[in-house]
């Protein structure tokens, strides 16, 4: 009778949209961070559903409560939308592991749930869950207090949310580990994601001593001239290149739609090289900002400021063009980028932005 009902039916919009996010790939993600009872009672609960609509009864009133959108929140198209962006994506190299990191626009730093894994095992298979439930490691981690802490993000390009923690948390993971190896509660098959786990640690706890060295000596100072030179050899050529398009038409029109006024490639508003200075240039590096200035004080077609730039600085400042047209895209209007830009880049905006 079910099956006839369905018959002849489309697919609405939101069916169709939800399918193009990835819905099984979300549906993954939210299963990682349930126990293998909990998926079971969750797959329970979805066959008496079926079952009492395909009969026409009502459900009991604890079942209609656990399966109520509290109990177990879906992610909605609403919540992907206000989802924070991974602005700046990186890699980590500790002893053999290499795993992917992110800033995301709210300033966190955040490690996805299948890097974490990879960051522990050396691979990325798998859930995390395994590694945290085990009933040995019960007394020094939480499986539940660490799912209550994962962090929703996206992806530019990516149309699936992804999930992941702050970063510290790999360290209270890693923590845990070494305090159960410590009192002999581990199993043969667990010691080796103890001695990663100790590895990770010492590599962080290596680089913060240096830093405080260097703080508390000076050399901070000194080492900073030092790189100072080294940086401008690997960005500044010695002499103008030969013009080649740096800037996207996609840079200029999300300008000024952010300003609300009309585009065209022969009438650039004067500011818009002050914007270009700030946004890029000085937020690549502003030293390199500083010298460009200097070398080039009056750019124009054929003597452009990227001209200058060695192919380590043009690939630097291509990177940041796509980032601030990212940023770009969030926004809707031009107080709103100015604000993120500042927040996300740690800058202080210091000229007044007039038509």
């Amino acid at each position: 009778m079910v099956e006839k009902q369905n018959e002849g039916r489309q697919p609405n919009d939101a069916a169709k949209t939800l399918s193009s996010l990835g819905a099984a790939k979300g549906g993954r993600a939210r299963a990682s961070v349930l126990s293998g009872d909990e998926r079971k009672a969750i797959a329970r609960r979805a066959v008496q559903t079926r079952w009492a609509k395909a009969k026409g009864t009502p459900l009991p009133e604890e079942d209609q409560h656990s399966n109520s959108p509290e109990a177990y929140p879906v992610i909605t198209l609403q919540a992907q939308r206000k989802s924070p962006v991974a602005l700046f994506p990186g890699k980590v190299s500790i002893g053999a592991a290499k795993f992917l990191c992110y800033v995301l626009d709210n300033d966190k730093r955040v490690i996805s749930q299948r890097e974490v894994v990879r960051a522990l095992t050396g691979h990325s298979k798998g859930d995390i869950t395994p590694y945290l439930e085990a009933q040995n490691l019960k007394p020094f981690i939480s499986r539940k207090a660490i799912a209550e802490q994962t962090i929703q993000f996206t992806i530019p390009g990516n149309p699936v949310t992804a999930h992941g923690y702050e970063a510290t948390l790999l360290l209270d993971i890693c923590d845990a580990y070494l305090r159960a190896r410590d009192e002999d509660a581990l199993m043969q098959h667990q010691l080796h994601l103890a001695k990663q786990a100790e590895t990770i640690t010492r590599a962080c706890a290596k680089v913060g001593i240096i830093a405080l060295i260097d703080e508390a000596t000076g050399y901070e100072k000194f080492r900073k001239k030092q790189e100072l030179q080294l940086k401008l050899q690997a960005f500044i050529s010695d002499e103008l290149q030969e013009w080649a398009k740096m800037f996207p038409d996609e840079f200029w029109f999300e300008l000024a739609r952010l300003e609300g006024v009309h585009y065209t490639p022969r009438s650039r508003p004067l500011r818009w090289g002050r914007y270009v200075m700030m946004f890029v240039y000085d937020a690549v590096d502003g030293d390199v900002g500083r010298i460009l200035r200097q070398k080039n004080p009056d750019p124009h077609f054929l003597s452009n400021h990227h001209q200058w730039l060695k192919k380590f600085g043009r690939d630097r400042v291509h990177d940041q063009i796509t980032k601030v047209v990212t940023i770009m895209k969030l926004c809707n209007d031009m107080t709103d980028f100015r604000r993120h830009f500042a927040r996300l880049f740690d800058r202080q905006l210091t000229f007044k932005f007039t038509v």
